[in-house]
């Protein structure tokens, strides 16, 4: 089922980690041996930020699971976890689960807030967009929502809606910006980071309707564009109140 795990760590040496090891460590949390070699990864993970109970030298990290399984490792039980070459005790860690049913069958939003709080970019067939294409953006959405289910299961999003949902939803407002961030192999990626408001456009089919709110609600889980288990395109959504 997916879950976010929150771990607020406390690093021999201060600092976040770098990309490298952000990956290594998720690895090392969710991954078998099976799951190493799989070209599509169980998992995201958001870069770590200042520990707000001790910004000066602890860290907060946050990781999602995605298939409809328990985690791979307790939570209660992880007192330790691997940073580069360096063991780093756990201080606490924290989860909250979340089932596709669940994120599918609460209240239809009318209005949402995409927040990236890292840099979102593309890749496909060799190549690199950091265009804000919500065409995009929603078959990510989509594709990692269908990943782990089977293929008989009635919440899977089939193709043919999939294919004309992002003509029934409404660019609102944004506010992005593009930024650099490390790659992991000694260079810098673009993408683009900030905040855009997506609505149902009107007359927008029920069906429609709740798909779109499900992946938004799965956004915070998936990630927005590539590299999402490297600390890219980790994403947060802001629901607003529920129309009375």
């Amino acid at each position: 089922m997916p879950t976010v795990v929150t771990l607020r760590l406390l690093p021999a040496v201060p600092g976040p980690p770098d990309t490298r090891q952000l990956h290594g460590l998720a690895c090392a949390l969710f991954e078998t041996d099976v799951d190493h070699r799989a070209q599509r990864k169980p998992f995201t993970i958001w870069p770590a930020t200042p520990d707000p109970l001790d910004p000066q030298a602890g860290l907060l990290l946050r990781a999602s699971w995605l298939p409809d399984t328990p985690l791979p490792f307790d939570p209660d039980e992880l007192t330790k976890v691997r940073l580069g070459s360096r063991l780093c005790p756990v201080l606490s860690a924290d989860h909250t689960t979340r089932t596709r049913a669940r994120l599918a069958a609460g209240p239809a939003l009318h209005r949402a807030e995409l927040r990236f709080r890292s840099p979102v970019y593309f890749a496909a067939n060799n190549r690199r967009t950091i265009a804000p294409d919500l065409r995009l953006i929603l078959r990510g959405y989509r594709d990692r929502w269908n990943e782990h289910l089977p293929d008989d299961s009635p919440l899977r999003i089939d193709d043919d809606l999939a294919r004309t949902l992002h003509r029934t939803v409404e660019l609102v407002s944004y506010e992005l910006s593009t930024t650099r961030h490390d790659g992991g192999h000694g260079h810098l990626v673009t993408g683009f980071t900030g905040r855009m408001t997506l609505a149902p456009a009107p007359g927008t089919p029920p069906d429609h309707q709740t798909t779109l709110t499900a992946l938004l609600r799965f956004a915070p889980y998936s990630g927005t564009g590539a590299r999402t288990t490297h600390g890219f395109g980790a994403t947060a959504l802001h629901e607003p109140p529920t129309r009375p």
